[in-house]
């Protein structure tokens, strides 16, 4: 997509993964489009509209399709918690995605049929205006899984771990992508660990939710004023 970016799109599954963007935009009017609820404000001179979408992968590639139909957004961007899988990554340590992936689908099916790709991968432009964001603070980026579970089982994780060797699991951030990359628009995807997708997992992401959803919502606010 050529031109100016003036219209962000932010797609979270949780409220509380969006209160941070309540927080720091001005002028914040709500829409509601057939039962979903968005919001519309600004940051500096651009137009932020943002939503919860509910959890899981339709309901995220619903709520982006109609974000892009009805707000015609110049990037989509989700941000939010996720569960860790690489063993580097510390609790409410940042993960930006340079590629995403489903653990639940299979993948000969989406490279032989539409749309012909087992991965999305983000555009490298923005990854360096992340890296530039992120120049004084640790993160990681590489690859997140998507799917419809939550997981905190640590057999389960392992797996995981094992066969895809991604950084962090999470349930709608391929699907994001995969809805944006459908209509040709750029993505990225912001996460923050809340848990560690194991025997504990349920717990730390009770006691960790507000803090990392918080944490990733303040770098995507830093990342979305440094686009052009």
């Amino acid at each position: 997509m050529q031109g100016d970016i003036e219209i962000i799109g932010i797609v979270s599954a949780l409220k509380s993964e969006i209160e941070g963007f309540k927080e720091k935009l001005r002028d914040i009017k709500e829409i509601n489009l057939k039962n979903h609820k968005f919001n519309v404000g600004y940051l500096d001179n651009k137009k932020i509209a943002f939503t919860d979408s509910g959890i899981g992968k339709v309901n995220a590639a619903i709520a982006t399709q109609m974000l892009i139909d009805n707000f015609n957004p110049n990037i989509i961007i989700n941000t939010g918690i996720a569960g860790g899988l690489d063993k580097k990554l510390k609790h409410t340590s940042l993960v930006v995605a340079d590629e995403l992936m489903y653990h639940d689908f299979d993948k000969r099916l989406l490279e032989e049929y539409y749309p012909f790709t087992k991965s999305f991968k983000v555009e490298k432009k923005y990854l360096e205006i992340a890296k530039n964001v992120l120049k004084n603070e640790e993160y990681f980026e590489g690859l997140i899984i998507t799917g419809d579970q939550f997981i905190s089982d640590s057999k389960v994780q392992l797996n995981l771990r094992e066969e895809f060797g991604a950084l962090c699991v999470e349930m709608e951030g391929a699907a994001i992508a995969h809805t944006s990359y459908a209509n040709d628009i750029p993505f990225m995807v912001i996460r923050c660990i809340s848990d560690f997708a194991d025997d504990d997992g349920e717990t730390d992401y009770d006691n960790l939710e507000i803090v990392a959803a918080n944490k990733a919502s303040k770098f995507t606010i830093n990342f979305i004023k440094e686009l052009k």
